[in-house]
């Protein structure tokens, strides 16, 4: 009994452990030993930005007309957006600025159909070579795009990804470590970038080319910037990174909120997967480890985090290593405890708050897991705000 309680602990520790700790460190080895150098030069290809809003009358006009703000050849640029059966005034403001703007191309659809189903349609609605995708609500630099579009002159790139900026613009934001939490994560997509396998593109501010996209299957929910960017590396085709093409996005308003962002994405991430299976395999090589300990392994870390708790348990007079290691488990939950009350309490204490994040959010994979496998989460939904 011990016995398998033992080797059932100690595979749930290695995954936790390459999850957060192994994974980040040997992918910035391999970075410093294989990191590739890419061509680039003044290169401006004809490029098309596709949004796809639902309900989005608060951001849309914004982000479209920073978007329209950048310093790229206008004569090669064009704004794609659909409306997927908006219920405010999203449409009306759509149209009224499709009037206005030249570039602006506006598509009104009649019925709810989900975000796939209108990136599909707008992609094959856009004139341009290099297709850019981005959030309603995300707010573009003004050299963003043109940063991105200087990749393509190497003809082995087939995606370019963007570097996602959370802000919290009035840092009264209830405990919410997301944006912590980013900053690592897009350290790692950097380092893969640069390796040309970036794992999941940034959904805010990416690129790929025209011919190297896959339409995104609408009978099941799927992670269309997830499903896209690992489509094009399918393809024997480079996704790099560049941190210097920067885009924002506030955090969402407190934790509550990204907790239900985290479900409804781990429940959709986990459908995903089966679009993507081939990359999953030891023949896809670096992606295939990249994508399991990236995202896979991270996505069930509450499994195992909880394997790990109880095989704690059942091993405690086993040895003085288990009592500790279950003391030290126990001391960190109850951390994390209190930085909930903290945090309820609009009070900010940095390991407090990171402890409780954490749970919170591996809490909300476990929900995600619980989505997926009851098939509870739909191919359409409202998108919550960061």
């Amino acid at each position: 009994m011990h016995e398998f309680t033992l080797i059932l602990f100690l595979i749930s520790s290695f995954l936790i452990l390459q999850a957060y700790l192994f994974y980040p460190v040997s992918v910035y080895i391999i970075s410093l030993a294989k990191g590739l150098s890419f061509r680039r030069e003044g290169f401006e290809p004809s490029v098309s930005v596709i949004i796809s809003a639902y309900n989005e009358e608060k951001v849309i006009e914004a982000t479209i007309r920073r978007i329209l703000d950048s310093d790229y050849d206008m004569q090669k640029f064009e704004v794609v957006v659909g409306s997927d059966c908006s219920s405010d005034r999203t449409s009306e403001i759509l149209k009224r600025m499709s009037s206005e703007l030249n570039n602006l191309r506006f598509h009104d659809f009649k019925e709810r159909r989900g975000k796939a189903s209108v990136l599909n349609d707008l992609v094959t609605k856009a004139s341009g070579d290099i297709l850019v995708f981005s959030d309603a609500n995300t707010s573009y630099a003004k050299d963003a795009i043109k940063k991105m579009m200087s990749y393509y002159a190497d003809p082995a790139i087939g995606g370019v990804c963007g570097r996602l900026i959370l802000i919290d613009p009035l840092l009264i934001h209830k405990g919410n470590q997301e944006k912590k939490y980013w900053e690592i994560e897009n350290w790692i997509k950097e380092k893969e970038g640069s390796l040309g396998c970036l794992i999941g593109a940034n959904g805010g501010i990416y690129s790929i080319r025209k011919e190297n996209y896959s339409p995104i299957p609408s009978d099941s929910p799927v992670m269309d910037d997830f499903f896209i960017s690992l489509k094009v590396l399918e393809q024997k085709k480079l996704f790099v990174y560049e941190s210097e093409a920067r885009a924002v996005e506030e955090v969402a308003d407190d934790f509550k909120v990204e907790y239900r962002r985290k479900i409804r994405n781990n429940a959709i991430d986990l459908s995903t997967i089966k679009y993507i299976k081939n990359l999953l395999k030891p023949s896809a090589g670096f992606i295939a480890y990249a994508l399991w300990s990236h995202k896979i392994i991270r996505w069930c870390s509450p499994v195992m985090l909880l394997l790990i708790l109880l095989t704690n348990i059942i091993l405690f007079n086993t040895a003085a290593f288990f009592e500790y290691l279950l003391y030290l488990q126990i001391v960190f939950y109850l951390i994390a405890g209190i930085g909930y009350l903290l945090s309820r309490m609009d009070i900010k204490l940095f390991p407090f708050n990171l402890c409780f994040y954490f749970v919170l959010i591996n809490n909300a994979l476990l929900v995600g897991i619980y989505r997926y496998l009851t098939k509870q989460q739909k191919s359409h939904w409202q998108s919550t705000p960061r």
